[in-house]
C-alpha cells in the first residue's frame, strides 16, 4: 500500500469518528432526560444550628424561683424563710407591696437574650401579671454561665429585698408617671390628656361595646418606664405604648396608636383654652376648707349645701381632669370669649345634685349652640371617690390616672 492510499484511509477514519461524536452529542442534548438518584444530600450551609443555651429557659426560671428573700416582705406568711418563687404568689404581697391590683397572674416566662450584647448565657426572667392585653411584673436578668441573678426592674428589687426595694426612687410611681405624661405639652399648649379625648372623639367608627380601659404602667429599667393606654376597638384589645424617662420627663411614642395620639396634639391649632374652674374655687390652696372663696365659702358652710360643695370640690381638685375637659370644650366652642359669655348667661355651669345615699352626681352643663349637654360624675362622699357616668367623663377620668 503506497503512502497516498494510507493517508486517505486515515483521513476517512477521522471523518467517521467526527460524525459519530457529533451524533452522540445531539442525542445527549435533545434526548429524554434520565432520572438521576443522588445517594447523598448536601446540607444547606446557611442553616445555623440552634444555640444550646437557648433551650435553658427553665433553668433560668429555677434560679430566680430559688432566690432567698433578703428582708421582711411586710406581709403575714406561713413560711419563715421565703423564696422569690413563693413570695410572688402571696396575694397580699402582690397588692400591698408590688401595687398590682388590676392584673391576673400568668406565671413565669423566660426570654433568651443570647442575641443581645449580653451574650448567649443570658435570659430575662419575669413573673407575669396580665392586665387586659399587657403583661407586667418583676423581671430579673440571669446569667446561667455564672449563675448570677440581678433584678432588672423595681418590682424585682422589691421581691428580692422588700425593705430595700421600696426605698427606690422608682417604686410606686404609677400616679406620678401618668400625671407627668398627661401634662406633656404640645406646641399649641394642649396637653396629652386633651389630645387623648380629641383622639377618641374623632373615632366615629367606635362600636357601642367599645370601652376605654386606661393606663397600665410598667417599670422597665433604671429611669425608663413603659406605659400603655388601653381600649377596645370593635371589641378587640388595643393599646398606645409610650416610653417615659422619669428623670428627664421625656416622652416617646413606641407604637402606631401612640404616634396617632401624638399627631392629634401636634396638629392642634393654637387656641385660647376655655376656663371652667369656678373663680370662687382655688384648688391650689393647701387647706381644703379654705379653697372656696368669698360668698361661696359662706354658702358651703350652710348644712343644706355642705355635701354638694364637698362633691363639687372632689371633682375640681382633679386639676388634670378639669384641664382635659377644658381642651375638649375648647374645640366645641367658637372661641374662649364665646364660652365666657355662655358662662355669664349660666348656660355653661357646674351643678351638683343629690343622687343616692352618700352619692352626689356632679354635672358640667353646657350649651354652645347645639343644645344643652352634660358631662357627669358620681361622687362617693365618704370615700371621696369619682365614678364617671357618660362616655366623655369616662375617657377624661381614665386618661389621667392608672388602672387599679
Amino acid at each position: 500500500m503506497d503512502a497516498r492510499l494510507a493517508l486517505q484511509i486515515v483521513l476517512g477514519l477521522v471523518v467517521v469518528l467526527i460524525v459519530v461524536v457529533g451524533v452522540l452529542i445531539v442525542i445527549t442534548v435533545t434526548g429524554d432526560a434520565e432520572t438521576v438518584i443522588v445517594e447523598h444530600v448536601a446540607e444547606d450551609e446557611d442553616v445555623e444550628e440552634e444555640n444550646p443555651w437557648a433551650r435553658q429557659g427553665d433553668a433560668a426560671i429555677a434560679l430566680v424561683e430559688r432566690l432567698s428573700v433578703k428582708s421582711d416582705p411586710g406581709v403575714e406568711t406561713d413560711v419563715d424563710e421565703l423564696t422569690a418563687g413563693e413570695l410572688v404568689q402571696q396575694q397580699d404581697f402582690v397588692e400591698e407591696k408590688l401595687k398590682i391590683s388590676s392584673g391576673e397572674a400568668s406565671g413565669w416566662d423566660a426570654e433568651w437574650w443570647g442575641e443581645t450584647e449580653y451574650g448567649p448565657s443570658y435570659f430575662m426572667v419575669r413573673y407575669g401579671f396580665v392586665d387586659q392585653s399587657v403583661t407586667i411584673g418583676p423581671s430579673w436578668l440571669v446569667d446561667l454561665r455564672t449563675q448570677q441573678v440581678v433584678p432588672k426592674n423595681v418590682l424585682a428589687e422589691v421581691v428580692t429585698d422588700p425593705e430595700q426595694g421600696v426605698e427606690s426612687d422608682y417604686f410606686d410611681q404609677a400616679n406620678q408617671v401618668v400625671s407627668a405624661i398627661v401634662n406633656h405639652r404640645f406646641p399649641a399648649g394642649i396637653n396629652l390628656g386633651g389630645a387623648i379625648l380629641l383622639y377618641f372623639e374623632g373615632r366615629d367608627e367606635a362600636g357601642d361595646e367599645d370601652r376605654v380601659l386606661g393606663w397600665t404602667v410598667d417599670h422597665s429599667r433604671g429611669e425608663l418606664f413603659r406605659t400603655y393606654f388601653q381600649w377596645t376597638d370593635d371589641e378587640e384589645l388595643v393599646y398606645a405604648e409610650f416610653e417615659f424617662d422619669f428623670n428627664e420627663h421625656a416622652l416617646r411614642p413606641a407604637n402606631l396608636q401612640a404616634h396617632e395620639i401624638m399627631q392629634v396634639g401636634e396638629a392642634f391649632e393654637p387656641l385660647d383654652r376655655v376656663q371652667i374652674m369656678p373663680e370662687s374655687y382655688d384648688p391650689e390652696e393647701a387647706v381644703p376648707s379654705q379653697r372656696w372663696q368669698g360668698a361661696a365659702r359662706r354658702q358651703c358652710r350652710n348644712p343644706r349645701h355642705r355635701d354638694g360643695c364637698k362633691a363639687l370640690a372632689t371633682v375640681l381638685d382633679n386639676e388634670a381632669l378639669v384641664e382635659t375637659l377644658e381642651w375638649t370644650l375648647t374645640t366645641h366652642s367658637e372661641s374662649a370669649s364665646a364660652f365666657e359669655e355662655c358662662q355669664e348667661n349660666r348656660e355653661c355651669r357646674w351643678e351638683p345634685e343629690e343622687h343616692d345615699d352618700d352619692i352626689y352626681r356632679v354635672h358640667y352643663v353646657y350649651d354652645v349652640g347645639d343644645g344643652e349637654e352634660k358631662i357627669s360624675w358620681d361622687v362617693h362622699l365618704e370615700e371621696e371617690r369619682l365614678e364617671p357616668v357618660d362616655p366623655v367623663s369616662d375617657v377624661a377620668f381614665r386618661a389621667i390616672r392608672p388602672r387599679s
